[in-house]
């Protein structure tokens, strides 16, 4: 015999690899988000976006979804949308970096970490300034990934999710092509002054409604008071591209529910009952779809007519790792883009 080869000690652990998704990944990331639940307090959610993982994003304007790659196994994946919202008055380019996961058997090995820098670079390069993301509360373990960059904003943004399953409303009357400045003028007063409120013209509107058939003009409806418009709201039926799935983990019950989300909306002064009304007929619009719930951003509590609808308050903090928070006392309201969460 020989003399004895050296030992080689153990192995080195393989390194995934980050590129950006492509539709041939379809299947692969519908099964990863289903295996990668979010812990939120005492319950875990999961995503089912079957059976097209990118019709989300085909709302959205310049967004990139990357994916980490494990020996061919999707391991982690990430999404981040580009906007220009006004903080504190001055428009700031920032990317939006949502839908992260990363599946269990790869916690701790800094996924999360490569997937935002791809991000952060692919940003930058088309002038962004840096990132933001809206975290639930209760997630701790999103928490502690985002905390480290510290910025964490006094006030949290607020979300209004109404029960439709009784609403009542009349028929929608849809704005017209012809109509829509009216629309953006209705929108833009509405939001005037709120934090991460991105101003609308006709052009970024119809843009807008031109990304994608899910929501389009036939979406935006409106209410007249002979022939002025003093009410608008854009209904964006979440909920045909995404079920979610909870379970409580105490008693391992599961929820299935789709949703539908209000976008694209305002009221004219002394419009809050029309406002109310068009909600009322939205949430009908909702049920009639099959949806459970209808979600609206409140920027701040009481800011909204009420519907008399059922509700639930949902809240998500808000993180600007590149830009100082402004004092509490200095912010009117908080607007969170719901055809981007």
């Amino acid at each position: 015999m020989g003399p004895e080869k050296p030992s080689r000690g153990p192995s080195a652990p393989a390194t995934f690899t980050v590129r950006e998704a492509t539709r041939k990944d379809n299947d692969s990331l519908i099964a990863l988000e289903l295996e990668s639940p979010l812990l939120i307090g005492g319950s875990a959610e999961t995503f089912d976006r079957s059976p097209d993982y990118f019709a989300p994003h085909r709302v959205q304007p310049e967004h990139r979804v990357v994916l980490a790659v494990l020996e061919g196994r999707a391991v982690g994946v990430m999404a981040g949308v580009i906007q220009t919202p006004l903080i504190q008055g001055r428009p700031h380019r920032l990317v939006y970096i949502h839908r992260a996961r990363v599946h269990p058997d790869f916690h701790g090995r800094r996924v999360a970490w490569a997937l935002a820098n791809d991000l952060f670079a692919w940003a930058g390069q088309r002038g962004a300034e840096g990132p933001y993301y809206l975290i639930a509360p209760e997630n701790k373990p999103s928490l502690t990934f985002v905390e480290r960059g510290g910025r964490r904003w006094p006030v949290d943004v607020t979300l209004l999710e109404c029960g439709v399953s009784e609403a009542q409303g009349g028929p929608a009357e849809r704005i017209t092509q012809e109509r829509l400045g009216e629309a953006v003028e209705l929108i833009n007063a509405t939001h005037a002054g709120e934090e991460f409120f991105e101003p609308l013209t006709v052009d970024s509107l119809a843009e807008r409604l031109s990304r994608d058939s899910r929501y389009s003009i036939n979406n935006l409806s409106g209410v007249f008071e002979g022939e002025k418009l003093v009410a608008v709201a854009g209904l964006w039926d979440k909920g045909a591209t995404t079920e979610r799935i909870h379970v409580e983990a105490e008693t391992g019950d599961i929820t299935r529910s789709r949703g539908a989300a209000v976008v694209d909306w305002g009221w004219a002064a002394g419009g809050g009952e029309a406002f109310a009304e068009l909600l009322r007929t939205l949430a009908a619009e909702a049920r009639a779809l099959g949806r459970a719930t209808l979600t609206v951003c409140e920027p701040s509590l009481g800011a909204l007519p009420d519907p008399g609808l059922p509700q639930r308050i949902v809240t998500a903090s808000l993180f600007t790792p590149t830009l100082d928070p402004p004092p509490a006392e200095s912010i009117r309201g908080l607007y969170a883009d719901l055809l981007y969460l």
